[in-house]
């Protein structure tokens, strides 16, 4: 795994991607990823696995539920645009929308990687419009958004 860990580093490093909040066990190392100070995202690598996995989460207040339900259509179109999937988990208080993307190391080089960030930045920019999000609210444990709907 440390192999595939170093050649994702240097991957992303040559795409111009910082890599951040780096956490490894014997199962799986993750990390966030950004350029700048702007967090794009995260990623896992996980033991005995062949690929890499792309993620971003949404958090939505539960009172917005029924704004997710309305647009869930327009949420699967944008996934299924971009070839990314997502997963809605509920808690107590929160709604967790997550967007993943996953690409097999086999093909992992500088060109596949780069095309594969570039359709989920794009499916994470066309969801944080669809949710009418403002610049520094959508991402991982976001502040609630306060919509009209």
């Amino acid at each position: 795994m440390k192999e595939i860990v170093e050649r994702v580093e240097t991957i992303f490093s040559e795409l111009g991607y910082d890599i951040f909040e780096q956490e490894e066990n014997e199962e799986v190392y993750q990390a966030s990823f950004g350029k700048g100070k702007k967090y794009i995202g995260s990623f896992f690598i996980e033991n005995n696995s062949n690929f890499l996995e792309l993620a971003y989460t949404f958090t939505f207040d539960v009172d917005e539920e029924r704004f997710l339900r309305d647009e869930l259509e327009s949420m699967l179109d944008i996934c299924y645009e971009y070839g990314c999937y997502f997963s809605i988990m509920k808690g107590d208080n929160e709604i967790h929308f997550s967007v993943f993307s996953k690409l097999y190391f086999s093909g992992l080089n500088v060109e596949s990687l780069g095309d594969t960030l570039e359709d989920f930045v794009d499916c994470t920019q066309e969801l944080a419009v669809l949710f009418e999000m403002e610049e520094g609210d959508e991402g991982k444990d976001s502040e609630e958004v306060d919509r009209d709907n």
